[in-house]
């Protein structure tokens, strides 16, 4: 029997655009899918899909209240597996592993939005535990798609392809001198409303970034060295500050000759986890009178969470939120030697996301402005490359991230992916530039 599911491990913000994205590229496509979805809570993923009922009938929904039987291979919930063409963690990284060994077995690619950057083994060898998997991967023929979705992801793809364009051109005195990534997320609402988890935020943010300069790995203080960068549908520069993400890690290893790697954020949600930071609302510090007591617990607990997608559409559509912007621009640095001159040029590739109160009456309403994109993007990465793979037998294997993807893929298959972005709303952007120019 042909592979036509797709399984779901969570449906949640992210999770919910990525299916229904899916299932539509499917329909214009004329491909069949079908799609399973284990999740601990049925009632609250139907609700994450609750401008999507029609798609109902072909998704079958596995409530469990872990997915710790799915591991250990328990016939009630494998037999669901039994057609999986592709397995999507779309709940936590921490399942990424276990879900890429099962993929093994079952001859499954699989796929994933993000990687733990902070467990013991990725900070010691600053490679992706996902690579542990490559060669049972490629034995099998199947993929492990990483890190996909929209930063990181289809930032990935862009700027890989980016570098993959200008090192075909074979100039032995172009020099690539560095690749930085700005990141821009901006809300205008009357509510504090966090676009993803607020704890996977401060988790992030409050880190001590790191950057690469001269090929090493340096570490900063958190919200340290600040720049300023004019993102496209903005009206002023917005100030950016170090990152410590998936980029940073993905780009040294697929081009480990450049030596300088820089990931960089900013807007109104980074200001706010700042602002907690710089009052040492985040601090480790215990409390005098609860001495058990840290003071970013009980930051941590009175936080709002993660607004239901019922209230996030509520918000857009009653005005609440007025505005939400989501841009991701990476600068490449280039110098060639012209004539007697070393001429340094900056080619920019990038996206942005602004067109969020378009999502109304759309399946997608109550999504973030972030969860969309992300969704979208990931969703339209797999797409391409399952297609891919099932044209050309055996050349979507191993673990492979959005840079890898941009190398592998013909250009008629990027170029549709590029098609398929804006036609969802995400508008792409390029252009060069001399370094010596405002």
């Amino acid at each position: 029997m042909a592979r036509d599911t797709i399984v779901f491990f969570g449906i949640g913000a992210v999770g919910a655009v990525m299916l229904v994205c899916m299932a539509e590229l499917a329909e214009r496509d004329g491909v069949p899918v079908r799609f399973v979805a284990f999740v601990r809570n049925v009632d609250m993923a139907r609700d994450a899909l609750f401008h999507a009922e029609h798609l109902f009938e072909r998704i079958e929904f596995v409530g469990l209240p872990e997915f710790d039987p799915i591991w250990a291979r328990d016939p009630r919930y494998m037999k669901h597996l039994e057609n999986a063409l592709v397995l999507v963690n779309a709940a936590t990284p921490a399942l990424n592993e276990r879900m890429l060994i099962l993929a093994e077995e079952l001859g499954a690619h699989a796929v994933d939005l993000a990687s733990d950057m902070y467990d013991e083994e990725t900070q010691k060898t600053l490679t992706f535990a996902q690579y542990r998997h490559e060669e049972a991967l490629k034995a099998k023929g199947v993929a492990a798609l990483i890190n996909l979705g929209i930063s990181p992801g289809i930032t990935n793809f862009l700027v890989g392809g980016r570098i993959h364009d200008i090192r075909a051109q074979n100039r032995r005195e172009l020099t690539i001198e560095r690749v930085d990534l700005f990141l821009l997320e901006d809300i205008d609402s009357d509510e504090v409303v966090f676009s993803w988890s607020p704890l996977v935020a401060l988790e992030e943010l409050a880190q001590r970034p790191r950057v690469i300069e001269n090929g090493r790995i340096v570490v900063l203080e958190p919200f340290s060295s600040p720049r300023l960068y004019h993102f496209p549908h903005e009206p002023r520069p917005c100030r950016q500050y170090p990152l410590y993400q998936e980029e940073l890690l993905s780009f040294r290893r697929a081009f480990p000759d450049i030596r300088a790697i820089g990931v960089w954020t900013g807007g109104s949600e980074v200001e706010l986890v700042k602002s907690l930071f710089k009052l040492n609302l985040l601090s480790k510090r215990t409390l005098d009178a609860q001495p058990g007591l840290t003071v970013e617990s009980v930051v941590r607990a009175i936080l709002p969470g993660m607004n239901k997608p019922r209230r996030i559409e509520n918000y857009l559509r009653t005005g609440v939120i007025r505005r939400a912007h989501f841009a991701a621009a990476a600068e490449i640095r280039i110098s060639e030697q012209i004539r007697n001159d070393r001429q340094t040029l900056i080619e920019t590739v990038g996206l942005s996301y602004h067109r969020y109160q378009e999502l109304l009456d759309t399946p997608y309403a109550g999504a973030t402005y972030i969860s969309y994109p992300t969704g979208v993007g990931a969703a339209i990465l797999v797409w391409h490359a399952m297609e891919h793979a099932r044209q050309q037998e055996g050349s979507i294997t191993g673990v492979l991230s959005g840079e890898e993807l941009a190398r592998i893929l013909p250009r008629y298959r990027v170029d549709a992916i590029k098609r398929d972005l804006v036609a969802w709303d995400i508008d792409l952007f390029d252009s060069v530039r001399d370094a010596a120019s405002p």
